[in-house]
């Protein structure tokens, strides 16, 4: 799913939540510190496979890039994306390296494809 689609997933689920209204928004910044690297809750929703675009992506154990990483995944590692998150500038997928067994989180732009289709 592109990033378009997700972004427009999430409006339409907005005024859904609503009840047809359009409300004014304001930015929500994504979690920081410690409350943003407690795992959001994900499930294997899309088992897609998947891959980096770059080497030495970090796999995070939350949305943002000031959580801890886990370990790096590679251009030539197999990914399985799970689902995708909103988090520090732009959205996030829940990942697993097939090549490690390392879980958690990379940025969609470091992914292929802007990485998992469905969301969490």
């Amino acid at each position: 799913m592109r990033l378009r689609t997700k972004l427009a997933a999430v409006a339409v689920g907005a005024v859904v939540a609503t009840g047809g209204l359009v409300l004014p928004t304001t930015a929500v910044a994504a979690p920081t510190g410690a409350a943003a690297c407690t795992q959001p809750g994900w499930s294997n929703k899309d088992n897609a496979a998947g891959s980096t675009n770059s080497n030495a992506v970090n796999i995070r154990s939350g949305p943002t890039t000031e959580c801890v990483s886990h370990g790096q995944a590679q251009m030539g590692h197999s990914l399985t994306l799970h689902c995708w998150v909103s988090g520090q500038s732009g959205t996030w997928s829940h990942v697993r390296d097939n090549s490690t067994g390392v879980s958690g989180w990379i940025k969609d732009s470091l992914l292929n494809n802007n990485g998992a289709p469905s969301r969490c």
